[in-house]
């Protein structure tokens, strides 16, 4: 089996009692963190034959506890310069980061999530877009079953949003 390595966001931080019962719903491979952005995410290590696979038994698993739900489903997001430097493939790390600190290239690289101890946390997503952008670094898409997954989360979540509305009796848009 192959793991695979991917995020899912939560609709809400959950209580010390929902992270147990997390762990105990199998998400043993599974690490639960909110970070600067306001969301918490579930960043999972899970062996899997499919990445569908993987990603559909983490959901089904957190849907186990009452008021818990995913939002989106994405990669693990959170990289070094180092870590973004072996997903590029093509940059160094010193290269990065020069760009980072603005000692080349046209300046505006995203800004650290996380800085703490010397060691800062970027967005992958965040840093592959700029360098796709303002550099025009070939950089592989987002995979594909994380594309299906997310859009299959959010659809589900819209529905969730427009069957609790319409028990209340009220009309709304659901914005894209």
């Amino acid at each position: 089996m192959i793991t695979w390595d991917f995020r899912v966001t939560l609709n809400r931080a959950p209580t010390d009692d929902e992270l147990d019962a997390l762990y105990e719903a199998g998400l043993d491979d599974c690490t639960v963190s909110s970070f600067k952005d306001g969301n918490t995410y579930v960043m999972c290590d899970r062996e899997a034959e499919s990445l569908l696979d993987a990603i559909a038994s983490v959901l089904v698993q957190i849907r186990t506890v009452p008021g818990l739900w995913a939002t989106g489903v994405g990669e693990d997001d959170g990289v070094t310069l180092g870590d973004a430097a072996r997903r590029h493939g093509g940059r160094t790390q010193a290269s990065l980061r020069q760009l980072a600190t603005g000692q080349r290239g046209p300046g505006g690289f995203p800004k650290p999530l996380i800085e703490a101890d010397n060691i800062s946390l970027y967005s992958w997503a965040e840093i592959s877009e700029w360098l796709r952008t303002k550099l025009g670094d070939d950089i592989p898409p987002v995979s594909r079953d994380i594309v299906i997954a997310d859009a299959a989360v959010k659809l589900a979540c819209r529905a969730r949003e427009t069957h609790q509305q319409a028990q209340v009796g009220h009309i709304y848009e659901i914005a894209c």
